[in-house]
C-alpha cells in the first residue's frame, strides 16, 4: 500500500541542498588438434602500418603456429602437494615448437579440462588457446583440493587464499617460468573466481609474473556475497557446494592426468579430498569468524586486505567487468583507482557475467585482441602503445552508433556532474519538494543473491517527468534516503529503470542495497571514490529504533547508459525484513530536513 503522511518536520536536521549542473559436453581425450591460423584477432597489414586500439590490432603480431599439443602432469608445491595441470603447447606442420614462449595459465577451482563440455582452455571466459597461434604456451591447472588435484580445500572456489595453498600459484608461476620451452614471462587469465584467483596471486608477488587479467573479480570479498551487508543464513553455499555429495561429484568429473598410472593417481588425490570443507557456514558480518574454519573469512579472502603488496611495481593489470551483473561488477572499478595506474587498464562491456563472447557476438567487440595487446606488451616487450592509450574503455548502453565504445584516461570520468533529483510522492525531480512521505507494506527478506538480482516486485517507485532530452550517466549514481519503520532491521534495495513511453522498462543490474543496521558511513581504508564506505563490521552496528527517522546513505552499482528523450527514469525502493517472520511498514521522508535524493552522476 502507499499513503501520503507529513514528514517529521522537527527534526534539527539540514533540509534540501540542490546542486546546478556545470560541465565539469562432449570429453575428448585427443593429445592434438589444429587451432585456425588466424582467427581474426591481429593481421598483418597490408600497408605496413601498424595499429593498436581498442578492438584492432594490425602490424604487430600474426599468427606463426597451426595447431597444438596437450599434455597433463602433476606439478608439485613446496609442500610436496601435487596439483593437476593441463598444458597446451604450439606446432607447426605437426611439430612442436622448440621456441622459449611466454606462458598464460589459469587457476580454476571449476575442472581445468572442461567447461560445459568443452575444452576449458578454450571456452572458459578469456579463451586463452585462441592465443596459442600468436606464439603463447597455456596452462590450466586445477585449485588444491579439487578434481584432479592433490590436497586439503577450504572454501571451494575461494580455497587459494587459505594458508596451506596461499603460495600455490606462485610456486605454479615460477615452476612455468623455470622450463625449458618457457621465455620466463608468465601471465594470467580468467573469469570470475578464476579472476579471483590472479587477484590472490598478485598479493604474493611471483618474481616471473609479468601480466594479469582478472575478469570480474573482487576488490572486497563481502559485498559480492552479501552486497550493502544483506545477508541470509543459507544452507549451502552457492555453486551447490557444502556437502559431501557435492565434492563428491566435482570428484567424479576430474579427468586424469596422462600416464599409465593416470586412473590410479587420480584415485589417490581424491583420497586427499575427504577432509574438505566446502563451505565455511554463516559469515553475516565483515570481521565475523567461521565457525567450520576459525578463519576471519571476509577479511582474509579479500584482495584489498593486501593492498600493500597489490600496489608493489612491476605486473601489469588489466581489470575486466560486465555491466549487467551485480555484486561481480565492482571489484575492477576499485582495483583499477587503487593500483599504479601506469600498470593499470580498464575494461568494462554489455552484457552479463563474464559473457564476452556474447559481447563479441552482439557488437563485435573482440576481447581476445585486448588479451593479446596486453600480453605482447607485458610478455613479449612488443612496444604496442597499449599503455600510453586511454587507460579505460567502457560500453555506454543507447550510445548513437559507433559511439558506443568509448575511451577514457580515469574513473570516474573528469566531467560527470553530481546532480540531485529529490523524492516525492510518486516523484523525482531535480527541485526540493514539500514535505511529504509514502509508506509501504513489505514482509519478510527474500533475495539474498548478487550474482543476478531478478527484479522485486512492489515497493515504491519514484519517475521523472518524461526527458525533454538524452540524458547521460556514467558512474556510480548514490541514494539518500530518509526512512522510518516498525522493524527491528530493514533490507533496502535501490534499482533504476528506464521507463519507455510505451510503460516497458529495462535497467540492466542498476542496483544498490543497504541493511539499515549497517548505515553508519567512516572513512574507508583505500580510495572508494567518493562513495559512502561501510565497514560491516560488529562494532559498527546501528540499531533501528521503531518510528524513528533515519539517514541511509549508499551507493548503486556503476554504470553508463544514456537514457532517450521522452523516457522516464524510475527508481523502485522495496524493503524486507531480516528477521524472516513478520510483515511491516517502511515510511520514506521526503523534503524539509528529511531530504531522500537519487545522486546521479550526469555527463554533460
Amino acid at each position: 500500500m502507499k499513503k501520503l503522511l507529513l514528514a517529521g518536520a522537527a527534526l534539527a536536521l539540514m533540509g534540501c541542498t540542490e546542486t546546478t549542473p556545470s560541465p565539469a559436453d562432449t570429453p575428448s581425450n585427443d593429445q592434438s588438434s589444429q587451432t585456425p591460423s588466424s582467427d581474426g584477432l591481429a593481421q598483418a597489414s597490408a600497408t605496413g602500418e601498424k595499429v593498436s586500439s581498442p578492438n584492432r590490432y594490425e602490424g604487430y603480431s600474426a599468427p606463426v603456429y597451426d595447431g597444438h599439443v596437450r599434455e597433463s602432469f602433476y606439478v608439485e608445491m613446496r609442500d610436496g602437494t601435487k596439483l593437476a595441470m593441463d598444458l597446451f603447447r604450439p606446432t607447426k606442420d605437426g611439430v612442436v615448437t622448440d621456441e622459449k614462449l611466454p606462458v598464460i595459465w589459469m587457476h580454476t577451482p571449476y575442472n581445468r579440462r572442461y567447461f560445459r563440455g568443452e575444452e576449458a582452455a578454450s571456452a572458459y571466459p578469456g579463451q586463452a588457446l585462441r592465443l596459442l597461434p600468436y606464439g603463447y604456451n597455456v596452462a590450466v591447472v586445477d585449485f588444491r583440493g579439487v578434481y584432479a588435484s592433490y590436497g586439503l580445500n577450504i572454501g571451494y572456489n575461494r580455497g587459494e587464499w587459505v594458508e596451506t595453498a596461499k603460495w600455490d600459484s606462485y610456486d605454479v608461476t615460477e615452476w612455468l617460468a623455470a622450463q625449458p620451452w618457457s621465455s620466463g614471462n608468465i601471465g594470467m587469465w580468467g573469469c570470475s573466481a578464476t579472476g579471483g584467483s590472479q587477484m590472490q596471486t598478485l598479493t604474493t608477488r611471483p618474481p616471473s609474473l609479468k601480466a594479469v587479467i582478472p575478469m570480474s573479480a573482487e576488490f572486497e570479498a563481502y559485498p559480492f556475497v552479501q552486497l550493502g551487508g544483506v545477508s541470509a543464513e543459507r544452507i549451502a553455499p552457492p555453486s551447490g557446494g557444502g556437502t559431501q555429495a557435492a565434492i563428491a561429484a566435482r570428484d567424479a568429473e576430474a579427468v586424469p592426468v596422462d600416464g599409465p598410472e593416470g586412473a590410479s593417481l587420480l584415485a589417490e588425490a581424491i583420497a586427499t579430498h575427504k577432509d574438505n570443507i566446502d563451505s565455511v557456514g554463516f559469515v553475516p558480518l565483515h570481521d565475523s569468524v567461521s565457525t567450520e574454519t576459525g578463519l576471519t573469512w571476509w577479511e582474509l579472502s579479500s584482495p584489498s586486505t593486501y593492498l600493500d603488496q597489490l600496489k608493489e611495481d612491476g605486473i601489469g593489470v588489466f581489470s575486466v567487468a560486465n555491466w549487467d551483473e551485480a555484486g561481480t561488477r565492482h571489484g575492477a572499478f576499485f582495483t583499477f583507482n587503487n593500483i599504479d595506474q601506469s600498470l593499470n587498464k580498464l575494461l568494462v562491456g554489455p552484457e552479463r557475467h563474464c559473457a564476452w563472447a556474447t559481447v563479441e557476438q552482439e557488437t563485435g567487440f573482440n576481447f581476445i585482441t585486448e588479451e593479446l595487446r596486453f600480453y605482447d606488451y607485458w610478455l613479449k616487450g612488443i612496444d604496442n602503445g597499449v599503455m600510453d592509450e586511454p587507460a579505460v574503455t567502457y560500453y555506454t548502453y543507447n550510445a548513437p552508433d559507433g559511439d558506443e565504445w568509448r575511451k577514457s584516461e580515469v574513473w570516474p570520468l573528469e566531467n560527470e556532474v553530481r546532480t540531485d533529483y529529490f523524492l516525492s510522492p510518486d516523484s523525482l525531480d531535480t527541485s526540493c519538494p514539500d514535505t511529504a512521505s509514502t509508506e509501504v507494506a513489505f514482509g519478510p527478506q527474500a533475495q539474498t543473491s548478487t550474482v543476478f538480482l531478478p527484479p522485486i516486485a512492489g515497493g515504491a517507485n519514484f519517475e521523472t517527468a518524461p526527458l525533454e532530452t538524452d540524458l547521460e550517466i556514467t558512474g556510480h549514481p548514490t541514494i539518500s534516503l530518509w526512512l522510518a519503520t516498525d522493524a527491528a532491521d530493514i533490507d533496502v534495495t535501490a534499482r533504476l529503470d528506464d521507463v519507455a513511453p510505451d510503460g516497458t522498462a529495462a535497467s540492466y543490474q542498476f542496483i544498490g542495497r543497504l541493511r539499515a543496521s549497517h548505515r553508519k558511513t567512516q572513512t574507508p581504508p583505500y580510495d572508494y571514490l567518493g562513495l559512502p564506505w561501510k565497514s560491516f563490521e560488529s562494532g559498527d552496528t546501528e540499531p533501528v529504533e521503531a518510528g524513528v527517522p533515519m539517514a541511509l546513505d549508499f551507493e548503486m552499482l556503476p554504470m553508463s547508459y544514456i537514457f532517450r528523450t521522452g523516457h522516464k527514469i524510475r527508481l523502485n525502493l522495496t524493503f524486507a525484513s531480516p528477521d524472516g517472520t513478520e510483515d511491516h511498514t517502511a515510511t520514506v521522508l521526503t523534503g524539509g530536513v528529511t531530504p531522500s535524493k537519487l545522486v546521479l552522476p550526469v555527463i554533460p
